[in-house]
């Protein structure tokens, strides 16, 4: 018999030429693809093998969707349940690839006929018969040859009928038992589709669509059966959030424009062409900026329940808007440094609505919160990324959260006391986030996924030529020059988590500085480079890394706390915002002091040090200063994007910063802020942004020392597809 590899991890045994995993001697129960996808990680251990090497290697012969790979992934996961850092480990890469964690040993003992078990197999479900297995025949006469392959044909289908049924009780009982299901494309337009949702009766879907970079989304109707889609929206617009009526019979959606946000219904005829167009209400200012669904329809009709907000600066709260004579009541008020109230569905009933709360840009909660009013309630506390959600036919709540490390569709079952029954995870998986709808009167699931990647481009504002600088297919964003314009401090989530980086001006030489769980912030350097000052995005604490000698680097708190921190000048003091104020403190340590009596942050000094600029309200399009010594506050500049809180860069004559383009509302541009500008002096036009970007997470600009470059985030141009899980249940 000839040699073959073995390789053992943690309790496992994977036989590489029978593809067979053993868990402690016995056969664990998974389909081929899946052995193929756990033999390929096993062999790279320790190494992040890019996505599409995956689907090259265990699929060669065919074209497959990434879902597909994710499939595999999550069984393979369930198989080898194994616990974070143990050597049986999956990691996640978004954006790249997957990692086993190892170390992995490997054997080459010879084939012996006299271990039955180590060609054993069980089959599942959904492959009907097992692929040969090759086995050179050993120096023995004819006779026994057939003898012993005889044997070996029973010991199989023996075996593969235990497994079969080990099988079958196993997934009776398991949490994912509902993963069994196909997934297979619903629209495949030219450009991006997102933010689907099916109608009442499961036969009609609606859909957000942006075929072309330069032209605003609209809205789509496509039928059940049909490869074609109809647009609904008409007049020029930037269209979201589309919502059926009860009966399926009108859609409801809004319609951004520069001067408000309209919420509008249209009834709609039977092949899904739209008739005619009524203005419910109007909101102002408009809103932009988050990816969310901001609309939904109750069930009895009557009612929308819209994420808006009508104080510029304040976060989205939601509000009901009465369908027949358009009066808007509020329902939800955030807190001042929320993000805002977003995504909201009505319950089944039509007693409650559930939505997602924006706390930052890596946490995102449930809440629900009783339709008459009164306080909103947390359906999870996991500090974890939400990107959607929509209630099932039988009462649970489907989610999609990176509440595993990536993406992933979970159950809720809001009424359900015990925490391992309230939740169920569902195997559809994801690097990016996903937008979901469940069909209440049929077994589907229509899915879309929000490929996302941010990278560091460098703008000439000379040449006005973009040069990129940082990029990886992970997020890149909120880079920051050294104050002698040789280093870039940037954020990335490049290692399965989000830590600060730096590297040469010119992209080279690339070193992590932060690890473990800091979730920092933007990092701002110190005056003389060796250290690097930032908060945690998710409790405020305020920690200083410091370079050594050898390049490493070591982290310290500093034990204040506080949001995006910066050095003074001389290096001696850490300017940080809160709620209720802008206060310093020393590096050294010592009690702080406040500078200016109002919350603030994205924070930068002026070069002389005698000014502060910040922002007061995360949405507000208002940048103030205010005198470091005083704290005396004045508007410094009206028309930042929205949201893109830090998107602006200081020089001594004035400010560059990222505003709506004055000719669209969806593009936007770079401008030039002159301090000294008369009152009718328009701000300059430097150069047109080359796609929109995402205002949240993608940080600060960052202007070089000799005024010749400015540091920006793009977003990679990207398509989406929706998808359709059937059957969904």
């Amino acid at each position: 018999m000839s040699a073959h590899r073995v390789y053992k991890f943690d309790s496992f045994s994977l036989d590489a030429t029978a593809k067979v995993l053993l868990r402690d001697g016995q056969p664990v129960t998974m389909t081929r693809k899946a052995v193929e996808t756990l033999l390929v990680l096993t062999e790279n251990a320790g190494q992040v093998v890019p996505k599409d090497e995956l689907l090259k290697t265990i699929w060669p012969d065919r074209v497959v969707e990434e879902a597909n790979l994710t499939q595999n992934i999550a069984m393979v996961r369930r198989a080898l349940a194994a616990e974070r850092g143990s050597a049986a480990y999956i990691e996640t890469f978004p954006g790249r690839g997957y990692r086993m964690v190892g170390p992995v040993a490997v054997d080459d003992p010879a084939l012996q006929l006299s271990k039955p078990d180590q060609f054993s197999f069980a089959l599942n479900g959904s492959e009907q018969a097992a692929e040969p297995i090759e086995i050179p025949p050993p120096s023995v006469p004819k006779t026994t040859t057939f003898s012993l392959n005889k044997w070996l044909v029973v010991t199989i289908i023996a075996l593969a009928a235990v497994g079969l049924l080990g099988w079958s009780l196993a997934r009776r009982n398991s949490p994912a038992a509902e993963a069994e299901f196909h997934i297979t494309p619903l629209t495949r337009l030219a450009g991006k589709e997102w933010q689907p949702a099916f109608s009442s009766d499961s036969r009609k879907l609606a859909f957000v669509a942006e075929q072309e970079e330069d032209q605003p989304p609209e809205i789509r109707v496509q039928l059940e059966g049909s490869n074609n889609s109809r647009v609904v929206s008409s007049d020029a617009g930037h269209y979201t959030s589309p919502a059926w009526s009860p009966d399926g019979q009108a859609l409801a959606y809004l319609r951004i424009g520069k001067e408000a946000t309209e919420v509008l219904t249209t009834a709609l005829h039977s092949d899904g062409s739209a008739g005619t167009e009524r203005v419910v209400t109007r909101f102002t200012p408009p809103n932009y900026g988050y990816p969310y669904r901001l609309l939904d329809w109750s069930p009895d009709g009557r009612w929308l329940a819209v994420s808006h907000s009508e104080t510029p600066g304040k976060p989205n709260g939601l509000f009901l808007v009465n369908l027949a004579t358009g009066e808007k009541t509020p329902l939800t008020k955030p807190a001042e440094m929320v993000g805002g109230d977003l995504d909201p569905r009505f319950s089944p009933d039509g007693k409650q609505i559930t939505f997602v709360r924006h706390i930052h840009r890596s946490h995102q909660e449930l809440y629900a919160v009783p339709v008459t009013g009164g306080e909103a309630v947390p359906l999870t506390s996991d500090a974890k990324q939400i990107s959607s959600h929509d209630w099932a036919g039988d009462g649970s709540i489907v989610f999609a959260s990176d509440r595993s490390g990536e993406f992933r569709l979970w159950r809720l079952r809001p009424g359900n006391a015990e925490t391992d029954k309230r939740l169920q995870r569902i195997e559809i998986f994801s690097s990016f986030p996903i937008e979901v709808s469940v069909a209440r009167s049929a077994a589907r699931l229509a899915y879309s996924v929000q490929p996302q990647d941010r990278n560091i481009w460098r703008l000439d504002l000379k040449e006005k030529q973009w040069t990129r600088v940082v990029a990886s297919s992970a997020q890149d964003a909120s880079p920051q020059y050294s104050q002698d314009g040789t280093k870039i401090c940037f954020r990335s989530d490049r290692s399965g988590t989000e830590q600060l980086w730096i590297s040469d001006a010119d992209g080279n030489n690339q070193t992590q500085v932060t690890r473990g769980e800091f979730y920092p912030s933007v990092g701002h350097w110190s005056p003389d480079g060796h250290s690097i000052v930032f908060n945690n995005a998710r409790t405020g604490a305020i920690f200083i890394a410091e370079s050594k000698a050898a390049g490493d680097w070591k982290v310290r708190s500093t034990g204040a706390n506080g949001v995006h921190p910066v050095f003074s000048l001389d290096g001696q003091w850490i300017y940080a915002g809160t709620t209720q104020n802008i206060f310093k403190f020393p590096v050294t340590g010592g009690q702080p002091i406040t500078v200016v009596n109002t919350g603030g942050f994205s924070m930068s000094l002026s070069l002389d040090g005698k000014r502060l600029y910040f922002k007061r309200e995360q949405n507000d399009a208002v940048l103030w200063q205010a005198d470091t010594t005083t704290g005396e506050m004045t508007r410094a500049l009206d028309g930042l994007l929205p949201t893109c809180t830090s998107c602006w860069s200081l020089t001594p004559t004035g400010i560059y910063y990222l505003g709506s383009d004055k000719s669209s509302f969806d593009a936007q541009a770079i401008y030039f802020h002159r301090f000294a500008a008369g009152a009718d002096e328009v701000d300059r036009l430097i150069v047109k942004y080359p796609e929109p970007l995402s205002p949240v997470g993608s940080g600060p600009f960052s202007l070089s020392p000799d005024l010749r470059f400015l540091l920006c985030v793009r977003m990679n141009k990207t398509n989406s597809d929706i998808m359709q899980v059937e059957p969904f249940r």
